[in-house]
């Protein structure tokens, strides 16, 4: 009985461990070659890997491309908004500590991470349906943050569309970011941190809500 219990779980670290051996060799075989040198031929023969096994967990390099790029880029900006969040503080000063991880990032990145980051961005566009799936992703991360500080928005202004346009503002910085030589995203990101904070916080006097 015992034995029949702990099996669902004991297959399902086995399926995970073997996902993970995937995306691993998917990544240095990345940061040798680049995307398009990632062949599935040589995933599989870095992960040790049939191809049909391969597509027993992707139905296409695409896919894993995409699921690659939610673990480590989704993940880690929403990792970076739960670690703000987590320190009380006003939005402000939120925003500049976002966009400081955000821009510190880009400054780090090597061609591994360049080269998923535009993936990534250029997959918004080219296919509209994922691409959907990844704004909503990036939505929600920002959509808890406005919410927390709903009280210091404009009024008239909702969590939702501050969060939208806040992922539309900064994907405009990445697309030129990856494709502008010597573009100084650092600075924009620090202009984009100020523009919200004129643009989206209620700066009404307190005499004048004050009865």
């Amino acid at each position: 009985m015992t034995t029949a219990l702990l099996e669902p779980g004991r297959r399902e670290r086995k399926k995970q461990a073997l996902r993970d051996a995937i995306r691993q060799e998917t990544l240095a075989l990345i940061a040798v070659h680049g995307i398009e040198g990632a062949t599935i031929d040589a995933i599989c023969d870095g992960a040790d890997i049939a191809r049909k096994t391969f597509y027993n967990y992707y139905a296409s390099k695409h896919d894993l491309l995409i699921d690659i790029c939610e673990a480590v880029l989704m993940a880690r900006l929403e990792g970076t908004i739960e670690e703000v969040l987590a320190k009380p503080r006003p939005l402000a000063e939120q925003w500049d500590e976002i966009f400081g991880a955000i821009a510190e990032r880009n400054r780090a990145a090597g061609e591994l991470e360049k080269g998923l980051i535009e993936f990534m961005v250029s997959n918004l566009a080219a296919n509209p349906a994922e691409g959907a799936g990844q704004l909503t992703s990036m939505n929600q991360a920002f959509l808890r943050l406005y919410e927390r500080h709903l009280d210091e928005l404009r009024p008239g202004l909702t969590p939702d569309f501050c969060a939208e346009m806040t992922v539309g503002m900064s994907n405009a910085v990445t697309l030129n970011w990856l494709h502008r030589e010597n573009y100084d995203a650092e600075q924009r990101y620090r202009q984009l941190s100020d523009f919200l904070k004129a643009s989206m916080l209620d700066v009404t006097p307190l005499e004048e809500t004050t009865p």
